[in-house]
């Protein structure tokens, strides 16, 4: 185990308002500089369990685990890998586990979807990370990765035929019919001209069986989370056709997801758990710790793979393809962002880790647009929906203390460049954006508010 036994107990500089106060000197980035956490005071519960499913966005986790950052903040932690996210969900719902790794959109699918469970999220815990495969079948019929065309629409023709001349429907795999890669392949195919569901059917297998089913010939491709497209790669099991960036440039992929009644049991300890995990993630996306990163990941209990696999994507050195061409091998330094990367589309304080309320608005247009919920129209108490299911106050908190800048506004909009059809998104507007798509569920009627 790489943790450290001897961590540094800093002095309390005064506990006041929040419960805590922050080192002014923080900075984890600058590796010339003592690493300073906050002194939150007495944690009600200091042994947690915290569950996770082995894909690399579950770097934060295991990072302040192997790292000493959970042990920093008084915890004592566990970490419990599963095989699907369904089972993750079910031990957070039964209160066998303390918090966990989720995808996005599950605590808003556990609320207003048939469980009325009070999950909820806390942070992000990385934008990005994901890729859409196909298998070898398209390349041999022409199909080529996104990098060898000009744009979208010089791409879209050819692989909207392929899939739609196969004389039978086509199956792409996804770890869960509720993960963000699924909304994103459901977005891809329908900028693609093709009814997701009907056209395409969406099967769940666990991401680290993807290969095998494609190989098989099960499945015609998947989306799941790095680094388990590139053993696609890697074996010729298939190509990445595009990444999910380009999708939506910085999507939410996992959360920091817990039970409401947990945080209000445990308002410090809510704190010390995200102050662990910011520092983690923080500490993933600095250069110099990659090959660290990748090591730890690798390690049996974790990931179980070759480190060889996991270190490209936390350097953003993208392989599209084993083919032989310079073009298959691509440098996308944000292919994955833990807590922040340089990239024309982020800002200073567009932190990964912080709770946009657009995106939560982006996720809930998308559940309308697909009929997944029991209203096929929008709800007018979205807002207070969403105050509930992905609430921003622990996270301001936290990064205030962490000395984090926050953005004026939780909600931002979309410019065209953001999404592959070229679609803006105004958070402010979502039924005329919902009624925008000539490819939905609820076509030729239109959606309102419910």
């Amino acid at each position: 185990m790489m943790k450290r036994r001897n961590f540094i107990k800093y002095t309390s500089l005064g506990i006041a308002g929040l419960g805590f106060t922050a080192c002014s000197n923080f900075d984890i980035f600058s590796p010339n500089k003592a690493q300073k956490n906050l002194d939150l005071g007495s944690l009600e519960k200091s042994n947690l369990t915290l569950g996770f499913v082995a894909t690399q966005d579950a770097a934060p986790l295991i990072i302040a685990q192997e790292k000493g950052l959970f042990e920093r903040y008084g915890l004592t932690v566990t970490l419990k890998r599963y095989d699907t996210w369904e089972a993750v969900q079910k031990d957070l719902l039964e209160w066998r586990s303390d918090a966990a790794q989720l995808p996005y959109s599950f605590p808003m699918m556990a609320q207003l979807g048939e469980k009325k469970a009070p999950l909820i999220s806390l942070m992000n815990l990385n934008l990005n990370g994901s890729a859409i495969a196909l298998n070898q079948k398209a390349w041999e019929a022409g199909i080529r990765p996104s990098v060898d065309y000009f744009n979208f629409a010089d791409f879209e023709g050819g692989v909207r035929n392929y899939l739609r001349n196969r004389g039978k429907s086509a199956k792409f795999a996804v770890d869960s019919n509720f993960s963000m890669d699924a909304y994103l392949t459901r977005y891809w195919l329908s900028a693609l001209g093709i009814m997701p569901d009907a056209e395409v059917e969406l099967v769940e297998f666990p991401a680290s069986q993807m290969v095998y089913k494609l190989q098989a010939g099960m499945i015609e491709g998947d989306s799941v989370s790095a680094p388990w497209n590139q053993q696609t790669v890697l074996n010729k099991s298939g190509f990445i056709t595009h990444i999910s960036r380009d999708i939506w440039q910085g999507h939410p992929n996992k959360i920091l997801a817990t039970m409401d009644g947990w945080t209000r049991k445990n308002p410090t300890t809510t704190r010390a758990l995200m102050a662990a995990l910011i520092e983690a993630c923080q500490y993933c996306d600095r250069p110099n710790n990659y090959t660290e990163v990748a090591e730890i990941l690798a390690q049996p209990n974790y990931l179980n793979l070759d480190a060889s696999l996991i270190q490209p994507t936390l350097e953003g050195k993208y392989s599209y393809s084993s083919q032989v061409s310079e073009k298959y091998q691509q440098s996308i330094p944000d292919f994955t962002i833990f807590h922040h990367r340089e990239a024309a589309y982020l800002k200073n304080n567009d932190h990964a880790n912080y709770p946009w309320r657009s995106h939560a608005v982006w996720m809930l247009t998308q559940m309308v647009r697909w009929h997944q919920l029991d209203s096929s129209d929008y709800p007018k108490d979205a807002d207070k929906l969403l105050d509930k299911i992905y609430p921003v106050t622990f996270y301001e908190e936290v990064a205030k203390g962490l000395k984090i800048p926050l953005p004026s506004d939780n909600m931002k909009q979309e410019p065209v460049t953001a999404f592959i059809d070229g679609r803006a998104f105004d958070p402010s507007q979502p039924v005329a954006y919902l009624n925008q798509f000539p490819i939905r569920a609820s076509r030729p009627q239109f959606f309102g508010f419910a």
